[in-house]
Formats: structure tokens, C-alpha cells, sequence
């Protein structure tokens, strides 16, 4: 066995094997059968060309560039943090209400000229909207390959960020609506709460225009309905820069009881299924 460790440090010495690599010695018989693993040429294994050396520093080393007062140090590893959830609750595909740490890398950034860009075209900011009455959200987008959208039981930020043949990102939009009051409200919803939900799985008019129908609409109070664009997996969008338009939009809307006669102040009509026509009693359903 001896002469088997004295093998492995020279076989280290002279860089025939390389870190991350092992040798099994469980074939051996009397000192002899060595079977060498080299684990560095399987899948599990980093390959030493992926390392990203700027992990290895803080950012705020003697003559970095860019260092400012108040910036944080960055954590470091040697390896691209590829341990990094050693020991810790593995988010595993699921989308969990615990805390989990997930150790997937984060995937391909699309070109500056490719990043993503949204906006909510229906409904307008702070139009009036019939309560209980069935209405459309509207989002146009540039620059998302959509339609692309994983199975969220099983494949939950399983996969990184994927690009399409023209540079972008493969992924989807969601919508979601929270009541928040008062438009005038300073007071951040709850991000648990929510009285409206969708994911849209297709891509749809093929031109980056998506939308959503909320059947039935929603009782009278302030919203804001905003996107959440997300990639193939689930994950929101990493774009390349951090200077730059934000990809998901916002707008704020409120849903009366009274909804004002065409032409008068406060009339922003929101986009309704068919040709309808609300006078000022709010209806359940605008075919009633």
C-alpha cells in the first residue's frame, strides 16, 4: 500500500493527475491492481478552463478597478462556488415556501442589444375599471423567446438561463395583481397576497404582445398589476448591465362601482372581451 501512495504523489507531482481526481484502491490485491479514477474528465467534475478567476477576489483590493466607499467585499471561492449549498436545504426543482439555497449557475446572458424590455399597455395607469366585470391585462415585450416554460413541480430553476438562436432568453411572462388600497398608498403589499395570478405558456401574437383574462373581474379597491418575466425555469431574467431600463413593468388601476359615461374626467376604459359597451351602473357581466 505504500508504494501505492508513493505512486499517487508522483503521478500528482508530475501533474498526470490533476485536482479533483482520485485513485481507487479497492481492486487492489496485495499492493497490486491499482485502478486510477481520473474524476476530473466526468461530468461532476469542474472543468479548470470554466473557472472564473474574478470569484477569487473581493472587488476591493489595492487598485481594483471600479472600487467605491461603502461598496461591499464580495464573497469568494476558488472554484466558482460550486459547493456553495454544502450543508444546506437544496432547492431540488420545487418551489419551496422555506428558505433553500440552489446551486445552479446562472446560465447565458443575453447581449446588451438583446435584453428584455416590457410594458403594460392594458390596463392604462390609474384607469377606472367596472367591478365584477371580466377584463383583459395587455403586455407588449421585446426581445423574450416565449413559450418556453418547464414543468414548476419537478423542474424549478433546475436548468440555467438559455438563449435562443437569436440571442434571447427562452422564457415566459407572468401577471399578477395585488390590491393595495389607495393608489396614493405608500405601503408595500404583501408579496404573498395576491387576487390575481397567470402564467402565460404561449408566445402570443408571435410579436411579443401577451395577454391575460381576469374572468369575472375583481371587487372595487386600487390595484397595481405588474409582469414578472422569468426564464424557461421559473428564474427571473438575468440581464447583462446593471445601468439600464428595467425588463418588467407596473401600473396601478382602480376597479368602482360607478364607472364614468365616456368622455367624462376619470374615463380610461379598459380593454374588455368583445364590443362592449358599460354605462354608469357597474354590471356583473357585460352581457347582462
Amino acid at each position: 500500500m505504500r508504494s501505492l501512495l508513493y505512486y499517487s504523489a508522483l503521478l500528482l507531482s508530475t501533474g498526470l493527475l490533476t485536482h479533483g481526481a482520485s485513485i481507487d484502491f479497492s481492486g487492489a490485491k496485495g499492493g497490486r491492481g491499482l485502478n486510477l479514477l481520473a474524476r476530473q474528465t466526468q461530468p461532476s467534475c469542474l472543468k479548470p478552463e470554466l473557472i472564473q478567476d474574478s470569484s477569487a477576489i473581493t472587488g476591493q483590493e489595492p487598485g481594483t478597478e471600479g472600487m467605491q466607499p461603502g461598496q461591499t467585499p464580495s464573497a469568494t471561492d476558488k472554484y466558482n462556488f460550486i459547493n456553495f449549498c454544502d450543508g444546506q436545504e437544496l432547492t431540488n426543482g420545487k418551489a419551496l415556501t422555506t428558505a433553500s439555497c440552489n446551486g445552479i449557475p446562472m446560465g447565458k446572458l443575453p447581449a446588451a442589444s438583446n435584453m428584455i424590455s416590457a410594458l403594460i399597455t392594458s390596463p392604462k395607469h390609474a384607469a377606472r375599471i367596472p367591478a365584477e366585470t371580466t377584463f383583459n391585462i395587455s403586455v407588449q415585450t421585446s426581445h423574450l423567446s416565449a413559450g418556453h416554460f418547464v414543468n414548476p413541480s419537478t423542474s424549478y430553476y433546475t436548468a440555467p438561463q438559455d438563449l435562443d438562436s437569436n440571442g434571447d432568453i427562452l422564457g415566459h411572462c407572468h401577471i399578477t395583481v395585488q390590491d393595495i388600497g389607495s393608489l396614493d398608498s405608500v405601503v408595500p403589499p404583501d408579496p404573498n397576497q395576491f387576487v390575481y395570478f397567470a402564467g402565460i405558456l404561449d408566445n402570443g401574437d408571435g410579436h411579443g404582445l401577451f395577454q391575460a383574462t381576469v374572468q369575472g373581474g375583481l371587487p372595487p379597491g386600487a390595484y397595481r398589476v405588474c409582469t414578472m418575466i422569468a426564464a424557461q425555469n421559473h428564474q427571473p431574467v438575468a440581464m447583462p448591465v446593471a445601468q439600464r431600463g428595467a425588463q418588467d413593468d407596473c401600473t396601478k388601476f382602480e376597479v368602482v362601482g360607478y364607472y364614468p359615461e365616456e368622455g367624462e374626467e376619470g374615463d380610461h376604459r379598459p380593454s374588455l372581451p368583445g364590443n362592449h359597451t358599460i354605462g354608469k351602473k357597474c354590471r356583473r357581466n357585460a352581457r347582462e
